[in-house]
């Protein structure tokens, strides 16, 4: 029998153009790599053996002999292993190891047998044979094999179902394209045998693993030449997997921002690839970018986590300038370490972790550390356990609104409600709204918790509408999430419209912090409020950066003193007089002031004689359920 072997030639052209160019790379160095590595050797001896074994069988030469035998079981037992070597593959892209030795022995153990199996073949003749006069001929077990490989690719689809969440979307499609491409070339040998296409089949699929998920560019940053993220993730697993110590300290460019702004992307750029070099320079393929303005340091001892640390505090110390763009630049960062990573169990927790102790950091301007000890790792942990309550407090709907009166210094009664998200958990308590608010608005779920906490506004006032005869509005807080919607405007006066509620009775809070991030998009999204009659409110004046010229940007009828201002007025002459010139100020330009967390007496006679229009604070009210803030309106009448 004539086979055709051009498939067997272009599997083995394909199998050595990936290992040359794999190994000619700068890859990295983890077990994924190291079992890709070997499923390629195993590929292409595989095609090696086929080829070697078909050239005896078409030679026309009778007397096989030895060669012939030995060719051919070699083909075989690589034919044997492949289908294991696939599934411990699948493994390391889980956990980046694999299995315990026990594991590997139960899982592998109709591979070992197969393998048993095909080395007695030459006394046994179960798989195949050789005839003088007929030449190559299958066994009685020859679909062995077969049901081998099937056996395998089944265990193997099970592993990507019982992992998926682990192996991630893009590594599924990968596989499963595999399993495609590598089954059609086992079917077209099966049903047309003299076309030798299983090889070049598998070549394939190696070939589609090395330009997706071992392709060493896939795991190098390509601005700075670091690994990156995918590749950390990859290391930390395998370290934690094999239950090894180590220390991470997190190099944090939180200037950056204002880098591109004096010097541009390019000068930014420039920036991260001299951060790289001076990272590579101290801790070679330790380093690693993981984020635009995030880089990483792995170190395996405390000894070297303490040198990286002291070392890293010397190079971005505020007197160090970098020269970018005939331009020196200060570079200070935040320098954030974990000792004993290992600890978080995941390689996500670790840089999680790490975000959480930059945030505590002032960024004063100057390089800072911070270090993780019990406490901060104890709020850390609290978080995540908001954060994971938090996907059920909205499906669930468990928030609740209270309202905080706000007094009017002239006419001496409450004439406005500020609308407050409380959340319970059962076990931690009151969770603070700054708390899950931010959470929310870091996992992008701030607009759902919003629609829950409208909605019930909305509600609440349709249920009281009398309760409107003494009030100017109800203040509602929106966030930044919240307004870059595309429909932002259209979606709240729906939800308005549905409740019949008037659209004066509502007015949006906006904080400063989103007031100073002034966009087109947002300028439209208020144009369409106060076109429907939707007033707006600026929060929190003074606790950030807005100046004058933000304010009167946007069209706000109303601005909200914070809290930080009142610091030491009643005691320090230079406070009171500056928070005097700001009432002054927006008196004169008819804004509607409130001055925020007044306290006390003091607070609110200095406040009433400067002429601030409402007062909201503890000294009046705390946040208030429904029942108790109509009560307390009603008493009031």
């Amino acid at each position: 029998m004539a086979y055709n072997i051009d498939f067997l030639i272009a599997a083995m052209i394909i199998l050595l153009l990936v290992l040359w160019h794999f190994l000619k790379q700068n890859r990295a160095a983890d077990m994924n790599n190291q079992v890709f590595l070997f499923f390629a050797v195993i590929g292409i001896l595989d095609v090696v053996a086929e080829l070697c074994s078909n050239y005896y069988i078409t030679s026309g030469v009778r007397n096989f002999g030895v060669a012939a035998m030995f060719a051919t079981t070699i083909f075989y037992l690589f034919q044997a292993l492949f289908p294991f070597a696939f599934i411990c593959y699948i493994q390391t892209l889980h956990d980046n190891k694999i299995v315990s030795a026990r594991k590997m022995l139960l899982s592998g153990l109709p591979t070992l047998v197969l393998s048993v199996v095909v080395l007695t073949n030459p006394f046994t003749g179960k798989l195949f044979y050789f005839d003088a006069s007929a030449g190559y001929i299958k066994g009685p077990w020859y679909m062995l094999m077969y049901y081998n490989a099937i056996g395998h690719l089944m265990i193997a689809l099970l592993l990507i179902v019982i992992w998926r969440k682990s192996l991630g979307r893009w590594s599924i499609t990968v596989l499963l394209e595999i399993f495609v491409i590598s089954g059609a070339g086992i079917l077209v040998q099966i049903c047309c045998y003299p076309i030798l296409t299983t090889g070049f089949g598998i070549s394939l699929g190696i070939l589609a693993l090395f330009i997706t998920i071992n392709n060493p560019y896939a795991n190098m940053d390509g601005l700075t030449g670091l690994y990156n993220q995918r590749y950390l993730t990859r290391k930390s697993n395998e370290l934690i997997a094999a239950g090894k110590s180590f220390h991470v300290i997190t190099v944090y460019l939180y200037q950056l921002k204002h880098i591109n702004k004096i010097a541009g992307v390019q000068g930014g750029d420039h920036v991260l690839q001299m951060t790289a070099k001076k990272l590579s320079d101290l801790c070679g393929k330790k380093a690693f970018r993981v984020t635009g303005k995030r880089f990483v340091v792995v170190a395996g001892s405390l000894e070297e986590y303490e040198y990286y640390l002291a070392q890293l505090k010397r190079i971005f110390d505020t007197n160090v300038k970098l020269d970018v763009d005939d331009q020196n630049v200060l570079m200070p960062v935040i320098l954030s370490g974990i000792i004993n990573a290992e600890k978080m169990k995941d390689s996500g927790l670790v840089l999680e972790y790490s975000e959480y102790l930059e945030s505590l950091s002032p960024q004063s301007g100057l390089t800072e550390v911070v270090q993780d000890d019990r406490q901060t790792l104890k709020g850390f942990l609290y978080n995540k356990r908001v954060e994971q309550y938090l996907h059920k407090a909205i499906e669930e709907d468990l928030f609740e609104i209270y309202y905080q009166p706000v007094y009017s210094a002239k006419e001496k009664r409450f004439v406005t409600l500020e609308a407050l998200s409380r959340l319970y958990h059962p076990e931690l308590g009151w969770i603070a709204p700054d708390v899950f608010i931010q959470i929310a608005e870091k996992n992008h779920i701030i607009e759902q918790i919003t629609d829950l906490q409208f909605y019930r506004i909305c509600r609440f006032l349709n249920e009281n509408r009398k309760l409107m005869d003494q009030l100017l509005n109800v203040k509602v807080n929106l966030s930044s999430l919240d307004l870059m919607r595309n429909d932002c405007s259209s979606h709240f006066i729906h939800m308005m419209d549905v409740y019949d509620i008037p659209y004066n009775w509502i007015q949006f809070e906006i904080t400063e912090t989103v007031a100073t991030e002034y966009n087109e998009s947002l300028r439209k999204v208020i144009d369409e409020f106060t076109a429907a009659g939707l007033y707006l409110c600026l929060d929190d004046f003074g606790s950030g950066y807005a100046n004058l010229n933000t304010v009167m940007e946007l069209p706000f009828t109303t601005i909200k003193l914070d809290r930080s201002l009142l610091f030491d007025i009643c005691s320090d002459e230079k406070r009171a007089l500056f928070y005097q010139s700001i009432v002054e100020t927006f008196q004169k330009m008819n804004y509607y002031l409130v001055s925020e967390g007044v306290e006390t007496e003091e607070e609110v006679e200095l406040l009433s004689a400067w002429g601030v229009d409402m007062i909201q604070g503890y000294y009046f009210s705390r946040p208030l359920p429904e029942e108790d803030i109509v009560r307390l309106m009603y008493k009031e009448t």
